[in-house]
């Protein structure tokens, strides 16, 4: 899988953020990466997910001109649906903060009701050990497995 994302953040108005290292893939990617992880599983060395009978494009539209933003937008291109090209998907909900919303009323349900969150603590460290491979990869120049010894 490839997910492409060009945005330019204006940490500014987080001064305590500023100051932070490492903050794009803490506090920014790991929403995507999670993402990721929730669609296709943990990452094994590498991964890539091509389509043969066709793609899906898209854009998250907060982050156009965030915190304002634009509606989200879905593209679908087959070989199996009669288009010629790309066939615009009716998006009926935004990525963000809908994707937010629902892991938290998940888990204040859980609490409520008791049980589990639909997203657990141990997924989230899941999540957590992807961040650390990350970092691990980035310091040492190496490819790392989530939870694999540096």
């Amino acid at each position: 899988m490839t997910l492409t994302v060009n945005i330019c953040t204006d940490w500014s108005a987080w001064d305590w953020l500023v100051a932070t290292g490492r903050l794009e893939i803490v506090y920014h990617s790991i929403h995507y990466l999670d993402a990721i992880r929730s669609l296709l599983g943990d990452p094994e060395a590498s991964f890539r997910v091509d389509g043969t009978e066709g793609a899906i494009k898209g854009t998250l539209g907060l982050l156009y001109d965030y915190p304002h933003g634009r509606p989200d937008t879905l593209e679908v291109s087959s070989r199996v649906l009669p288009t010629d090209g790309r066939l615009p998907y009716p998006v009926t909900r935004r990525r963000l903060p809908d994707a937010v919303a629902a892991p938290m009323g998940s888990l204040l349900a859980a609490v409520a009701e008791g049980g589990e969150p639909e997203t657990s603590g141990a997924d989230n460290l899941g999540t957590l050990r992807l961040l650390d491979a990350l970092y691990q990869s980035m310091d040492s120049g190496e490819s790392r497995r989530p939870g694999s010894a540096a």
